[in-house]
C-alpha cells in the first residue's frame, strides 16, 4: 500500500486564509488568486513530504530553491515561475503583517521561462476547420463566424465570447473587443480590424440571429436547442466539435498564435501586432517571431537544398 501523503503544516491553512483576504481586498484578479494560492499549496505539499515540521514562518532560502527544482522536474519551468510568483507574493506579505522578519525568497531569482514551441494552423487546416461550416441555417452561420472572427481577429476566448451584438461594425469592420485586465486597472478595450471574409460571415450570422428566439439579447453568440447564450465554453466546444469532425486537434489559442505568426511573417511591425493583439509585454511577440522565422529559413532551405544542388 502507498504510504499515506503528510498533512501540511497548519499555518499554511491559518495564514493562507488572511493572505488570500488581502489579496482579495486589494483587487487582486481571481486567476491571480487562484494561481497564486495553487503555488503556495504545491509548496506546503512538497513541504509536508519532505520537511513535515517546517511551516510558513520557519520556510527558509533552501526550502524554497528545493521545491523549485521539484516543480521543474515534476512538471515544467513555466509552473515554476508562475508558482514561485505566489510564493514569493506570500512571504512579503507575511514580513508586512510583522509575521516573519525576513523574506526567504528575496535571493532567490525566478525561475527562467521556457521556450515552448507555438503551434500554428496550416491555410489547409483552416479551409478545411471552415469548410465544416458551410450551407445556411442558424448553426453553420454562426460558426463559420466564430471561427472567422478568430481566424482574422486575433482574439482571446474570453474576449471573444464576451462580445455584445452592438460591439461589431460591419461598416467599418471592426470589433471592440474588452482585452486582459485586472480588478484594479479594470479590462483594456481595443478595437480589432478584420477582413471582408471574416466581416461576410459575421454578417450572415448577423440576419441569421434574428430569427432566433433569443435575438433580443445583447450577447452576440447565441446557443443552440433553446439556449440563450453561448459561453466561453460553448465557444470552445464549437471550435473542437468542428475540428474533430475533420480529424484535427484544435483549440481556441491555436488561432491567435497562428494570427500573430502570419502577421509577422507577411511583414507587420511588431509595434502593430503589440497593439493589435493587446500585448503589453514583447514576451509573447518574440515567441510568435520566433515561429515566423523558424518557417521563413525552411522555406529559404527547401531553395538552396545542398543534398538537391549534388
Amino acid at each position: 500500500m502507498p504510504a499515506e501523503p503528510q498533512a501540511q503544516h497548519p499555518d499554511f491553512a491559518v495564514l493562507g486564509d488572511s493572505w488570500d483576504l488581502s489579496l482579495r481586498a486589494d483587487g487582486y484578479a481571481a486567476n491571480s488568486v487562484r494561481s497564486y494560492r495553487n503555488g503556495v499549496a504545491n509548496l506546503a505539499g512538497w513541504l509536508a513530504e519532505h520537511h513535515p515540521d517546517v511551516g510558513p514562518l520557519e520556510v527558509t532560502r533552501e526550502h524554497i530553491r528545493g521545491w523549485l527544482i521539484h516543480v521543474r522536474e515534476a512538471t515544467s519551468s513555466g509552473s515554476a515561475r508562475s508558482w514561485f510568483a505566489g510564493v514569493r507574493h506570500f512571504h512579503r506579505w507575511l514580513v508586512t503583517e510583522d509575521e516573519r522578519a525576513d523574506d526567504p525568497t528575496a535571493t532567490v531569482k525566478t525561475p527562467a521561462p521556457n521556450d515552448p514551441q507555438t503551434p500554428v494552423l496550416t491555410g489547409e487546416q483552416i479551409r478545411l476547420l471552415l469548410g465544416t461550416c458551410t450551407g445556411s441555417g442558424f448553426v453553420p452561420r454562426r460558426d463559420a463566424a466564430i471561427i472567422w472572427l478568430f481566424v482574422d481577429g486575433g482574439v482571446r476566448l474570453a474576449e471573444h465570447a464576451a462580445l455584445d451584438l452592438e460591439d461589431v461594425d460591419l461598416r467599418d469592420r471592426i470589433v471592440y473587443v474588452a482585452g486582459k485586465g485586472s480588478n484594479r486597472s479594470g479590462p483594456r478595450h481595443r478595437a480589432v480590424p478584420i477582413g471582408v471574409k471574416a466581416a461576410q460571415a459575421l454578417d450572415r450570422y448577423i440576419r441569421e440571429r434574428r430569427k432566433h428566439p433569443f435575438a433580443g439579447q445583447p450577447h452576440l453568440w447565441l446557443g443552440d436547442r433553446g439556449r440563450a447564450r453561448l459561453s466561453a465554453d460553448g465557444v470552445d466546444a464549437v471550435v473542437k466539435r468542428r475540428a474533430a469532425q475533420v480529424g484535427l486537434t484544435v483549440h481556441p489559442h491555436m488561432f491567435r498564435h497562428t494570427w500573430a505568426s502570419a502577421f509577422r511573417a507577411a511583414g507587420g511591425s511588431e509595434g502593430d501586432l503589440m497593439l493589435l493583439g493587446g500585448w503589453r509585454s514583447r514576451t509573447m511577440l518574440d515567441r510568435y517571431g520566433k515561429a515566423a522565422a523558424a518557417d521563413r529559413a525552411r522555406e529559404s532551405y527547401r531553395k538552396l537544398s545542398y543534398g538537391d544542388r549534388l
